[in-house]
Protein backbone atom coordinates (compact mmCIF):
# COMPACT_ATOMS: atom_id res chain seq x y z
CA UNK A 1 0.00 0.00 0.00
CA UNK A 2 2.76 2.40 1.01
CA UNK A 3 4.75 1.40 -2.11
CA UNK A 4 1.82 2.33 -4.31
CA UNK A 5 1.46 5.66 -2.53
CA UNK A 6 5.10 6.51 -3.13
CA UNK A 7 4.85 5.69 -6.82
CA UNK A 8 1.81 7.93 -7.17
CA UNK A 9 3.45 10.87 -5.43
CA UNK A 10 6.59 10.43 -7.50
CA UNK A 11 4.63 10.59 -10.78
CA UNK A 12 2.72 13.62 -9.58
CA UNK A 13 5.93 15.38 -8.73
CA UNK A 14 7.34 14.73 -12.21
CA UNK A 15 4.20 16.10 -13.83
CA UNK A 16 4.41 19.22 -11.67
CA UNK A 17 8.00 19.85 -12.64
CA UNK A 18 7.20 19.38 -16.34
CA UNK A 19 4.38 21.91 -16.02
CA UNK A 20 6.60 24.47 -14.29
CA UNK A 21 9.40 24.16 -16.96
CA UNK A 22 9.24 27.04 -19.54
CA UNK A 23 8.00 26.02 -23.02
CA UNK A 24 10.60 25.70 -25.79
CA UNK A 25 10.70 28.70 -28.13
CA UNK A 26 9.35 28.23 -31.71
CA UNK A 27 12.11 27.92 -34.37
CA UNK A 28 12.90 31.21 -36.11
CA UNK A 29 11.72 31.47 -39.74
CA UNK A 30 14.65 31.29 -42.15
CA UNK A 31 14.88 34.24 -44.53
CA UNK A 32 15.00 33.42 -48.26
CA UNK A 33 18.17 34.62 -49.84
CA UNK A 34 17.57 36.88 -52.88
CA UNK A 35 21.17 37.61 -53.82
CA UNK A 36 20.96 35.21 -56.87
CA UNK A 37 17.84 36.82 -58.48
CA UNK A 38 18.53 39.20 -61.45
CA UNK A 39 15.82 41.86 -61.61
CA UNK A 40 16.88 43.10 -65.08
CA UNK A 41 14.67 42.23 -68.12
CA UNK A 42 17.17 39.62 -69.26
CA UNK A 43 17.22 38.13 -65.81
CA UNK A 44 13.47 37.83 -65.71
CA UNK A 45 13.54 36.04 -69.08
CA UNK A 46 16.36 33.71 -68.07
CA UNK A 47 14.06 30.74 -67.23
CA UNK A 48 12.55 30.96 -70.75
CA UNK A 49 15.73 31.49 -72.75
CA UNK A 50 15.91 27.95 -74.13
CA UNK A 51 12.34 28.18 -75.45
CA UNK A 52 13.00 31.65 -76.89
CA UNK A 53 16.13 30.44 -78.68
CA UNK A 54 14.28 27.44 -80.12
CA UNK A 55 11.40 29.59 -81.42
CA UNK A 56 13.87 32.12 -82.86
CA UNK A 57 15.82 29.39 -84.64
CA UNK A 58 12.66 27.89 -86.16
CA UNK A 59 11.40 31.33 -87.22
CA UNK A 60 14.73 32.15 -88.87
CA UNK A 61 14.72 28.80 -90.67
CA UNK A 62 11.18 29.39 -91.98
CA UNK A 63 12.00 32.97 -93.01
CA UNK A 64 15.13 32.05 -94.94
CA UNK A 65 13.45 28.97 -96.50
CA UNK A 66 10.51 31.03 -97.76
CA UNK A 67 12.85 33.78 -98.94
CA UNK A 68 15.08 31.30 -100.74
CA UNK A 69 12.08 29.62 -102.38
CA UNK A 70 10.76 32.99 -103.60
CA UNK A 71 14.17 33.89 -105.05
CA UNK A 72 14.39 30.50 -106.77
CA UNK A 73 10.83 30.77 -108.12
CA UNK A 74 11.43 34.25 -109.53
CA UNK A 75 14.64 33.09 -111.16
CA UNK A 76 12.90 30.01 -112.60
CA UNK A 77 10.06 32.09 -114.04
CA UNK A 78 12.51 34.59 -115.56
CA UNK A 79 14.49 31.80 -117.21
CA UNK A 80 11.63 29.57 -118.33
CA UNK A 81 8.99 32.18 -119.22
CA UNK A 82 11.00 35.37 -119.87
CA UNK A 83 9.33 38.68 -120.56
CA UNK A 84 10.12 40.43 -123.82
CA UNK A 85 13.43 42.35 -123.61
CA UNK A 86 11.68 45.54 -124.71
CA UNK A 87 9.78 45.62 -121.39
CA UNK A 88 12.17 47.25 -118.93
CA UNK A 89 9.83 48.48 -116.20
CA UNK A 90 10.42 46.36 -113.07
CA UNK A 91 6.80 46.59 -111.93
CA UNK A 92 5.55 45.46 -115.35
CA UNK A 93 8.00 42.57 -115.44
CA UNK A 94 6.84 41.58 -111.97
CA UNK A 95 3.23 41.50 -113.19
CA UNK A 96 4.23 39.35 -116.16
CA UNK A 97 6.07 37.02 -113.79
CA UNK A 98 2.90 36.68 -111.72
CA UNK A 99 0.93 35.95 -114.89
CA UNK A 100 3.39 33.20 -115.85
CA UNK A 101 2.98 31.70 -112.39
CA UNK A 102 -0.80 31.60 -112.82
CA UNK A 103 -0.52 30.27 -116.37
CA UNK A 104 1.91 27.40 -115.85
CA UNK A 105 2.69 26.57 -112.21
CA UNK A 106 -0.50 27.36 -110.26
CA UNK A 107 -3.02 27.70 -113.11
CA UNK A 108 -5.84 30.19 -112.69
CA UNK A 109 -6.78 31.80 -116.03
CA UNK A 110 -8.84 34.62 -114.49
CA UNK A 111 -6.03 35.77 -112.22
CA UNK A 112 -3.53 35.37 -115.07
CA UNK A 113 -5.76 37.56 -117.26
CA UNK A 114 -5.85 40.28 -114.58
CA UNK A 115 -2.05 40.23 -114.26
CA UNK A 116 -1.66 40.54 -118.03
CA UNK A 117 -4.27 43.31 -118.25
CA UNK A 118 -2.49 45.32 -115.53
CA UNK A 119 0.83 44.82 -117.29
CA UNK A 120 -0.70 46.03 -120.58
CA UNK A 121 -2.15 49.09 -118.84
CA UNK A 122 1.28 49.92 -117.41
CA UNK A 123 2.89 49.58 -120.84
CA UNK A 124 0.32 51.90 -122.42
CA UNK A 125 0.75 54.36 -119.52
CA UNK A 126 4.51 54.45 -120.04
CA UNK A 127 4.00 55.10 -123.74
CA UNK A 128 7.25 53.38 -124.73
CA UNK A 129 5.67 50.57 -126.76
CA UNK A 130 2.91 50.70 -129.35
CA UNK A 131 0.06 48.25 -129.75
CA UNK A 132 1.75 46.74 -132.81
CA UNK A 133 5.03 46.05 -131.01
CA UNK A 134 6.19 42.47 -130.51
CA UNK A 135 6.00 42.70 -126.71
CA UNK A 136 2.40 43.95 -126.69
CA UNK A 137 1.26 41.39 -129.28
CA UNK A 138 2.74 38.57 -127.21
CA UNK A 139 0.83 39.79 -124.16
CA UNK A 140 -2.40 40.03 -126.18
CA UNK A 141 -1.94 36.41 -127.33
CA UNK A 142 -1.50 35.33 -123.71
CA UNK A 143 -4.57 37.33 -122.66
CA UNK A 144 -6.63 35.62 -125.37
CA UNK A 145 -5.44 32.22 -124.16
CA UNK A 146 -6.38 33.07 -120.54
CA UNK A 147 -9.78 34.39 -121.64
CA UNK A 148 -10.49 31.23 -123.65
CA UNK A 149 -9.59 29.01 -120.70
CA UNK A 150 -11.83 31.11 -118.45
CA UNK A 151 -14.76 30.49 -120.80
CA UNK A 152 -14.79 33.91 -122.49
CA UNK A 153 -14.51 32.48 -126.00
CA UNK A 154 -16.05 35.40 -127.91
CA UNK A 155 -13.60 38.09 -126.70
CA UNK A 156 -10.72 35.63 -126.99
CA UNK A 157 -11.51 34.83 -130.62
CA UNK A 158 -11.86 38.54 -131.45
CA UNK A 159 -8.44 39.34 -129.95
CA UNK A 160 -6.84 36.44 -131.75
CA UNK A 161 -8.33 37.28 -135.14
CA UNK A 162 -7.21 40.93 -134.83
CA UNK A 163 -3.68 39.84 -133.97
CA UNK A 164 -3.72 37.22 -136.72
CA UNK A 165 -4.62 39.75 -139.40
CA UNK A 166 -1.87 42.12 -138.22
CA UNK A 167 0.75 39.37 -138.32
CA UNK A 168 -0.34 38.18 -141.77
CA UNK A 169 -0.22 41.73 -143.11
CA UNK A 170 3.21 42.17 -141.49
CA UNK A 171 2.04 45.16 -139.46
CA UNK A 172 3.69 43.81 -136.33
CA UNK A 173 7.16 42.52 -135.58
CA UNK A 174 10.47 43.42 -137.13
CA UNK A 175 11.85 39.94 -137.78
CA UNK A 176 10.44 37.18 -139.93
CA UNK A 177 11.31 34.58 -137.28
CA UNK A 178 9.23 36.36 -134.64
CA UNK A 179 6.25 36.63 -137.01
CA UNK A 180 6.37 32.90 -137.72
CA UNK A 181 6.49 32.07 -134.02
CA UNK A 182 3.67 34.51 -133.30
CA UNK A 183 1.48 32.73 -135.88
CA UNK A 184 2.15 29.48 -133.99
CA UNK A 185 1.31 31.11 -130.66
CA UNK A 186 -1.98 32.42 -132.01
CA UNK A 187 -2.86 29.14 -133.75
CA UNK A 188 -2.36 27.20 -130.51
CA UNK A 189 -5.35 29.07 -129.07
CA UNK A 190 -7.37 30.01 -132.16
CA UNK A 191 -7.42 26.52 -133.71
CA UNK A 192 -9.12 24.75 -130.75
CA UNK A 193 -11.61 27.64 -130.45
CA UNK A 194 -12.61 27.32 -134.11
CA UNK A 195 -12.86 23.54 -133.85
CA UNK A 196 -15.08 23.69 -130.75
CA UNK A 197 -17.43 26.12 -132.53
CA UNK A 198 -17.76 23.94 -135.61
CA UNK A 199 -15.67 26.24 -137.83
CA UNK A 200 -13.74 23.33 -139.33
CA UNK A 201 -12.72 25.05 -142.56
CA UNK A 202 -11.31 27.96 -140.59
CA UNK A 203 -9.50 25.53 -138.28
CA UNK A 204 -7.95 23.77 -141.29
CA UNK A 205 -6.71 27.11 -142.59
CA UNK A 206 -5.34 28.07 -139.16
CA UNK A 207 -3.49 24.81 -138.57
CA UNK A 208 -2.16 24.79 -142.13
CA UNK A 209 -0.75 28.29 -141.71
CA UNK A 210 0.71 27.31 -138.33
CA UNK A 211 2.39 24.23 -139.83
CA UNK A 212 3.98 26.32 -142.60
CA UNK A 213 5.05 28.97 -140.09
CA UNK A 214 6.56 26.35 -137.79
CA UNK A 215 8.64 24.91 -140.62
CA UNK A 216 9.82 28.39 -141.63
CA UNK A 217 10.72 29.29 -138.03
CA UNK A 218 12.51 25.95 -137.68
CA UNK A 219 14.79 26.83 -140.58
CA UNK A 220 15.69 30.15 -138.93
CA UNK A 221 16.19 28.75 -135.42
CA UNK A 222 19.35 27.27 -133.92
CA UNK A 223 19.91 23.58 -133.20
CA UNK A 224 18.89 23.88 -129.54
CA UNK A 225 15.25 24.28 -130.61
CA UNK A 226 15.28 21.44 -133.12
CA UNK A 227 13.34 18.96 -130.96
CA UNK A 228 10.81 21.58 -129.88
CA UNK A 229 9.92 22.48 -133.47
CA UNK A 230 9.62 18.84 -134.53
CA UNK A 231 7.16 18.21 -131.69
CA UNK A 232 5.21 21.33 -132.62
CA UNK A 233 4.96 20.24 -136.25
CA UNK A 234 3.78 16.76 -135.25
CA UNK A 235 1.05 18.34 -133.12
CA UNK A 236 -0.03 20.60 -135.97
CA UNK A 237 -0.25 17.69 -138.42
CA UNK A 238 -2.34 15.75 -135.88
CA UNK A 239 -4.64 18.73 -135.29
CA UNK A 240 -4.91 19.29 -139.03
CA UNK A 241 -5.92 15.66 -139.54
CA UNK A 242 -8.55 15.95 -136.81
CA UNK A 243 -9.93 19.13 -138.42
CA UNK A 244 -10.19 17.36 -141.79
CA UNK A 245 -11.99 14.45 -140.11
CA UNK A 246 -14.47 16.77 -138.42
CA UNK A 247 -15.14 18.50 -141.73
CA UNK A 248 -15.97 15.15 -143.32
CA UNK A 249 -12.84 14.76 -145.46
CA UNK A 250 -11.82 11.38 -144.04
CA UNK A 251 -9.38 10.50 -146.83
CA UNK A 252 -7.25 13.61 -146.20
CA UNK A 253 -7.45 13.00 -142.47
CA UNK A 254 -6.30 9.38 -142.90
CA UNK A 255 -3.38 10.44 -145.09
CA UNK A 256 -2.15 13.08 -142.63
CA UNK A 257 -2.55 10.93 -139.52
CA UNK A 258 -0.87 7.90 -141.09
CA UNK A 259 2.11 9.99 -142.17
CA UNK A 260 2.67 11.50 -138.75
CA UNK A 261 2.31 8.11 -137.05
CA UNK A 262 5.36 6.79 -138.90
CA UNK A 263 7.51 9.56 -137.45
CA UNK A 264 6.03 9.14 -133.98
CA UNK A 265 6.77 5.41 -133.88
CA UNK A 266 10.43 6.19 -134.50
CA UNK A 267 10.40 8.72 -131.63
CA UNK A 268 9.00 6.23 -129.11
CA UNK A 269 11.98 3.89 -129.21
CA UNK A 270 13.75 5.55 -126.24
CA UNK A 271 11.30 4.21 -123.62
CA UNK A 272 11.43 7.45 -121.64
CA UNK A 273 8.50 9.62 -120.62
CA UNK A 274 8.79 12.95 -122.42
CA UNK A 275 6.68 15.36 -124.46
CA UNK A 276 6.40 12.81 -127.26
CA UNK A 277 4.95 10.15 -124.98
CA UNK A 278 1.48 8.90 -126.01
CA UNK A 279 1.17 11.31 -128.95
CA UNK A 280 1.19 8.18 -131.10
CA UNK A 281 -1.78 6.86 -129.09
CA UNK A 282 -3.67 10.07 -129.81
CA UNK A 283 -3.08 9.49 -133.53
CA UNK A 284 -4.18 5.84 -133.24
CA UNK A 285 -7.40 6.94 -131.55
CA UNK A 286 -7.98 9.47 -134.34
CA UNK A 287 -7.35 6.81 -136.97
CA UNK A 288 -9.75 4.42 -135.24
CA UNK A 289 -12.46 7.08 -135.30
CA UNK A 290 -11.71 7.98 -138.92
CA UNK A 291 -11.94 4.33 -140.01
CA UNK A 292 -15.22 4.01 -138.13
CA UNK A 293 -16.60 7.00 -140.04
CA UNK A 294 -15.41 5.43 -143.28
CA UNK A 295 -17.31 2.26 -142.39
CA UNK A 296 -14.29 -0.01 -141.88
CA UNK A 297 -15.18 -1.48 -138.47
CA UNK A 298 -12.43 -4.12 -138.58
CA UNK A 299 -9.67 -1.59 -139.24
CA UNK A 300 -11.12 0.73 -136.64
CA UNK A 301 -10.97 -2.04 -134.03
CA UNK A 302 -7.38 -2.87 -134.98
CA UNK A 303 -6.26 0.74 -134.46
CA UNK A 304 -8.06 0.95 -131.11
CA UNK A 305 -6.57 -2.32 -129.86
CA UNK A 306 -3.12 -1.22 -131.02
CA UNK A 307 -3.57 2.00 -129.06
CA UNK A 308 -4.52 0.03 -125.93
CA UNK A 309 -1.36 -2.01 -126.33
CA UNK A 310 0.72 1.18 -126.25
CA UNK A 311 -1.07 2.74 -123.27
CA UNK A 312 -0.29 -0.36 -121.21
CA UNK A 313 3.40 0.57 -121.40
CA UNK A 314 2.84 4.02 -119.90
CA UNK A 315 0.93 3.55 -116.66
CA UNK A 316 0.27 6.66 -114.58
CA UNK A 317 0.95 9.01 -117.51
CA UNK A 318 -1.97 11.45 -117.67
CA UNK A 319 -2.16 11.71 -121.47
CA UNK A 320 -2.08 7.92 -121.88
CA UNK A 321 -4.70 7.39 -119.17
CA UNK A 322 -7.04 9.80 -120.94
CA UNK A 323 -6.47 8.09 -124.31
CA UNK A 324 -7.07 4.68 -122.77
CA UNK A 325 -10.47 5.82 -121.45
CA UNK A 326 -11.45 7.01 -124.95
CA UNK A 327 -10.15 3.83 -126.58
CA UNK A 328 -12.16 1.59 -124.22
CA UNK A 329 -15.30 3.64 -124.87
CA UNK A 330 -14.69 3.41 -128.64
CA UNK A 331 -14.23 -0.37 -128.53
CA UNK A 332 -17.39 -0.71 -126.44
CA UNK A 333 -19.38 1.25 -129.02
CA UNK A 334 -17.95 -0.85 -131.85
CA UNK A 335 -18.94 -4.07 -130.09
CA UNK A 336 -22.40 -2.74 -129.33
CA UNK A 337 -22.92 -1.63 -132.94
CA UNK A 338 -22.14 -5.20 -134.06
CA UNK A 339 -24.61 -6.67 -131.56
CA UNK A 340 -21.92 -8.05 -129.25
CA UNK A 341 -23.54 -6.97 -125.98
CA UNK A 342 -21.34 -9.19 -123.82
CA UNK A 343 -18.16 -7.80 -125.40
CA UNK A 344 -19.40 -4.21 -125.07
CA UNK A 345 -20.24 -4.81 -121.41
CA UNK A 346 -16.72 -6.10 -120.78
CA UNK A 347 -15.23 -2.94 -122.27
CA UNK A 348 -17.54 -0.73 -120.20
CA UNK A 349 -16.56 -2.62 -117.05
CA UNK A 350 -12.90 -2.17 -117.97
CA UNK A 351 -13.65 1.53 -118.38
CA UNK A 352 -15.15 1.64 -114.87
CA UNK A 353 -12.10 -0.12 -113.43
CA UNK A 354 -9.85 2.29 -115.30
CA UNK A 355 -11.81 5.23 -113.86
CA UNK A 356 -11.42 3.88 -110.33
CA UNK A 357 -7.67 3.54 -110.85
CA UNK A 358 -6.95 6.82 -112.66
CA UNK A 359 -10.06 9.03 -112.30
CA UNK A 360 -10.18 9.47 -116.10
CA UNK A 361 -13.28 8.92 -118.21
CA UNK A 362 -16.96 9.76 -117.97
CA UNK A 363 -18.25 7.89 -114.92
CA UNK A 364 -21.93 8.74 -115.45
CA UNK A 365 -21.94 7.51 -119.06
CA UNK A 366 -20.07 4.34 -118.13
CA UNK A 367 -22.46 3.49 -115.31
CA UNK A 368 -25.51 4.28 -117.46
CA UNK A 369 -24.21 2.11 -120.32
CA UNK A 370 -23.40 -0.75 -117.92
CA UNK A 371 -26.90 -0.66 -116.41
CA UNK A 372 -28.51 -0.47 -119.84
CA UNK A 373 -26.58 -3.46 -121.21
CA UNK A 374 -27.14 -5.53 -118.06
CA UNK A 375 -30.85 -4.86 -118.34
CA UNK A 376 -30.79 -5.76 -122.02
CA UNK A 377 -29.00 -9.04 -121.30
CA UNK A 378 -31.60 -9.95 -118.65
CA UNK A 379 -34.40 -9.25 -121.12
CA UNK A 380 -32.73 -11.51 -123.70
CA UNK A 381 -32.45 -14.30 -121.11
CA UNK A 382 -36.13 -13.97 -120.18
CA UNK A 383 -37.12 -14.22 -123.81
Amino acid sequence: MFGLNRAFHSAAARSLRAWQRPAAAAPRARRISTFHIDNTPRGKLQPYMRTIKLVSAVSALVFFSVGGFCVYLNDYLDRTYPAHPAITNKATRKLLRGAALREHIAPDPRIAYMFLLRALEDIYADGELSEDSEAVQEIIARMADAAAQAGERGPAEQMLEDSWSKVEQKKTGESEGWRMQQICRLADVLGPLQTSQGKHSAAISTYGAALRASKAAHELADNSQHEEFLLKQANYVTSLGEAFALSGDYDSAHTLLSSVLVDLNERQQSGKVDKWTCLDVVVMLDLAQVEHKRGDIKQSRQWAEAGLGVTGKWSRVGACDNCQAHLLAHLAKLSESQGDIKGALQYYELGLKHFNDTQTGDLEKLEAATRRLNSQMLQNVDQ
